[in-house]
């Protein structure tokens, strides 16, 4: 039967399944999620709860369960709420746990390099590997490398840590170096700092992009991806919205959430994955709006961290063969689609929207009604939003919820509406506390063929003994104060012998102790002139990567890597007043003026992002790909006033 004879039934139909009452309001998802923010080369997911790889795609959303895995030669990057994980090439990690306090990194094999730009409150990032928990409590700069050796490497560039194991418990400071064996009990001993490499390279150079992001004078730089707005549009602050951002280089006709497709990511369901490389804190923070005749994003207040959303869009109907959305306006109310309680509801809009720099006062009256109306609801079912005046409604976008549910890119799966299917639609009921199609059978696309599957998740050391890289096999949350204080890094001896392949023993240990970092200034201060970039120089020729052992998925097909760069980006102007990068031969500064400061600011949030101490130039180089062999070098000085040239990035798929 055709499609526009069946819609008024279907039609009927959605508008009955969506009075359905909802579950349970016992628990919330969680507030914060991480991103794959970069991908080159073969780089391969397995999500929480599945059972096999599938190629990972650029923006995905990560929970705790995931898996990365990177083909030797590939990279990655997995950005948090205040963190960037760098992972190299032939490196199999897990985000094991993820919320607001805890963020857990379970590294099987491989090489991670840790960027902890701030902390929540009593929060911790910890990496398990197969000798012992690094415990990360400050904001730093720390790398973690895993050899096949039974032997770990852990270097504190920036901060200090804490490592835990059997018969061990161990603080080491700012630019040291230590060697874990062995895993009952973990041998402990302090090595030299290896030379640098292309990891430690291009973590420069992602330090260098975060750092001098005109964007985090907007909003919030705990927003995973805002550096990458810098290079793919502009921001036109002072109108009735407050700052708005504008993406370059759409095609005509284009509006938010059509280029892309519908993941199912636990908890939430449905959730948007966005095809542009700038497309994930658009989509998943602030609202979209009209003005000037384009679509701009406005983002939530920049003090606050905010809570992260599936997509801010309204499903309309639903469940009858054809699903429909349209984006959400300026502060209109977000209700979501999946279990959560009226406080989250609460929390997720007054979050992300920035009712203060609003000027338009039809919009933030309806803003106050909506926001005291969910503070006396008891569930979600209760709150009421027929009366609310969608400005996007008539924008809807429709497709059929076969396609949706089998993760086909909207684009070749739209169903167009004449005017009256579109007038209906917009009457529909909206779908509220229930998904907008049924789930799938598999929350990602089917397994890559011809793979071995690895034997199982990995088995590592935690600060609480033995477990498997898996949310339920861990403690959801981490208590700095049930680990008893660890002995002082002074007490570390050198190693008695090298394990790690080509490291030498510590002859002595320096008498380092950890900057305690500055606070950071307010979003929008100025910050200082001529300030160095920490920019390495130019990068040395990459060695061929070497296989690790271990069957793993196939290398992703040549031709297709995704990056959230474009090959010339324009760099905008400072951010203000971050945490410096890891220091490198520098190349010759620049004065950069400071970010423009958006009008009307709430109130400081309380947790602001300390400034990062500068940590010891390291020499370059060493061959690319994982914990490789690396052969003696002589530590030489790097070239004076050498302008480091550009290296093309791979083009994104479309």
């Amino acid at each position: 039967m055709n499609f526009r004879k069946r819609f008024p039934a279907l039609l009927t139909l959605a508008v009955l399944l969506t009075a359905l009452p909802a579950r349970s309001q016992d628990e919330n998802p969680p507030a914060v999620a991480a991103r794959i923010a970069w991908i080159t080369g073969g780089v391969s997911l397995e999500s929480q709860g599945s059972d096999y790889w599938t190629a990972a795609p650029l923006n995905y959303t990560m929970v705790g369960g995931d898996r990365i895995y990177t083909e030797p030669g590939s990279r990655a990057a997995i950005q948090g709420e205040g963190t960037d994980v760098r992972v190299w090439g032939g490196t199999d990690v897990t985000l094991t746990n993820l919320n607001e306090q805890y963020e857990q990194l379970g590294l099987a094999q491989g090489s991670v390099r840790v960027r902890v730009f701030n902390l929540a409150p009593e929060g911790a990032v910890e990496v398990d590997t197969p000798n012992g928990a690094v415990i990360i409590q400050m904001p730093g700069d720390y790398r973690v490398n895993v050899y096949p050796e039974q032997a770990s490497l852990v270097e504190v560039f920036a901060g200090a840590a804490q490592i835990s194991g059997p018969g061990m418990n161990q603080e080491v400071d700012q630019g040291e170096a230590v060697q874990l064996y062995g895993e009952n009990p973990v041998e402990i001993g302090s090595v030299e700092m290896p030379p640098a490499d292309g990891l430690d390279y291009w973590s420069a150079e992602r330090d260098q992009h975060m750092l001098e992001s005109a964007s985090a004078g907007y909003m919030s730089p705990d927003i995973p991806g805002y550096d990458d707005l810098d290079d793919y549009g502009y921001w036109t602050p002072g109108t009735e919205y407050g700052p708005v951002w504008f993406p370059r280089n759409v095609p005509p006709g284009w509006q938010p959430y059509t280029s892309g497709y519908w993941a199912w990511v636990q908890p939430w369901g449905y959730t948007w994955v966005d095809a542009e490389p700038w497309g994930y804190a658009p989509f998943h923070y602030g609202r979209w709006v009209v003005w000037g005749g384009r679509w701009g994003w406005v983002p939530g207040p920049p003090q606050v961290r905010p809570v992260y959303a599936p997509a801010f869009v309204a499903f309309v109907g639903g469940g009858a063969g054809v699903a429909a959305w349209f984006p959400l306006g300026i502060a209109e109310p977000f209700v979501p689609w999946y279990h959560c309680s009226p406080q989250y509801v609460r929390r997720v809009n007054v979050t992300n929207v920035n009712i203060t720099v609003i000027r338009n006062v039809t919009i933030v009256n309806n803003y106050n009604v909506f926001i005291r109306q969910v503070n006396t609801v008891r569930t979600v079912n209760e709150i009421q939003v027929s009366n609310v005046r969608y400005v996007n409604r008539e924008r809807i976008v429709a497709m059929r919820t076969d396609a949706m549910r089998s993760g086909a890119q909207v684009q070749t799966a739209v169903v167009h509406l004449n005017p009256a299917q579109r007038q209906q639609m917009a009457r529909a009921t909206m779908s509220i506390a229930r998904p907008p199609a049924a789930p799938p059978a598999h929350s990602m696309a089917g397994p890559r063929q011809n793979i071995s599957r690895p034997s199982g998740r990995p088995v590592l050391i935690t600060p609480h003994g033995r477990a498997a890289a898996t949310p339920q096999a861990n403690q959801a949350r981490f208590t700095p104060r049930s680990l008893p204080s660890p002995r002082p890094a002074t007490e570390i001896q050198p190693a008695r012998r090298a394990i790690v392949p080509n490291t030498r023993p510590a002859p002595a240990r320096r008498s380092a102790q950890p900057v305690q970092p500055e606070a950071r200034r307010p979003v929008g201060a100025t910050a200082p002139a001529n300030r160095s970039a920490g920019q390495p120089p130019a990068r040395v020729s990459e060695a061929p990567a070497q296989a690790q052992p271990g069957a793993r998925p196939e290398s992703r097909p040549q031709g297709q890597p995704a990056t959230s760069r474009p090959e010339s980006p324009e760099r905008p102007q400072s951010r203000p007043a971050q945490p410096q990068p890891r220091a490198y031969p520098p190349a010759r500064p620049e004065s950069r003026p400071a970010a423009p400061q958006p009008e009307n600011r709430p109130p400081e949030r309380p947790q602001a992002r300390p400034a990062q101490p500068q940590p010891e130039a390291r020499p370059p180089a060493r061959p690319e790909s994982g914990p490789q062999v690396r052969p003696p070098e002589q530590r030489k000085p790097a070239p004076k006033n050498e302008k480091r040239k550009p290296e093309p990035k791979p083009q994104n798929p479309r």
